[in-house]
Formats: C-alpha cells, sequence, structure tokens
C-alpha cells in the first residue's frame, strides 16, 4: 500500500508541478503584456510631454508676434493722429494765412481807379 499511495503522491506532485508550470508561463505572458502596455504607456507620454512643449513655444511665439504686430499698430496709429492733427492745424492755420498773405499783398490804400503798374514801366530797350 506505500506503494499505491506513493504512486498517487507521485502523480499529484506531477500534476502540481504541471499546474505550476502553466501558471507561472501564464505570470510570464501577462508580465510581458503589462511591460509592453508600460512601454507604450511610456512613449505615449514622452511624446504628448514633447508635444505639449512644442505647442508652449509656438504659443510663446505667437504672443511675441501679437505683442509686436501691437506695437507696430500702435506706432501706426501715433503717427496717423500726428499726422491728422497736423493736417487739421494746417488747414485751420492755412485759411487764417490765406486771409492774411491776401490782405498783405494789397496796400491797404489800393483803388480800382489807380493806374496798372505796367504803365510806369520804360519801354523795352530796341535793339
Amino acid at each position: 500500500m506505500k506503494l499505491n499511495e506513493l504512486k498517487k503522491a507521485a502523480a499529484k506532485a506531477q500534476q502540481d508541478l504541471q499546474l505550476a508550470e502553466h501558471k507561472a508561463a501564464e505570470l510570464q505572458r501577462s508580465a510581458k503584456a503589462a511591460k509592453a502596455k508600460t512601454d507604450q504607456a511610456r512613449i505615449e507620454h514622452k511624446r504628448v510631454r514633447k508635444a505639449a512643449k512644442q505647442a508652449k513655444k509656438l504659443v510663446l511665439a505667437a504672443e511675441e508676434q501679437a505683442r509686436e504686430q501691437h506695437r507696430a499698430w500702435e506706432k501706426a496709429h501715433r503717427r496717423l493722429s500726428k499726422a491728422l492733427k497736423k493736417l487739421a492745424k494746417t488747414r485751420a492755420g492755412g485759411a487764417k494765412k490765406a486771409a492774411e498773405a491776401a490782405a498783405k499783398k494789397l496796400p491797404p490804400n489800393t483803388r480800382k481807379t489807380q493806374k496798372p503798374a505796367v504803365a510806369n514801366q520804360p519801354p523795352p530797350a530796341a535793339p
């Protein structure tokens, strides 16, 4: 009877060994899959971080460009305002100056009955 019990124990041990080997192989497959998944996640995380860094650089460049455009717009706006003020001043002053110039050109005692200035000139010299 001892021999039968030993045979049964050996068969049981063999069966347990096969079951343990099967579980070990399953665990190795799942570990390999988990490692592949973590590697994929790591690569994806690295790609996302790189994309975020690039997006941040693009945002900074866009903000700088917007600032430059705003500065240029402000400068152009200041120049335009200055030119418009100068034009308005010239127009307003131009009307006054034209009236003053017309008053200066005519002597105060000029009359329509006065002889034209051309008559006072000497005749041209004959050759």
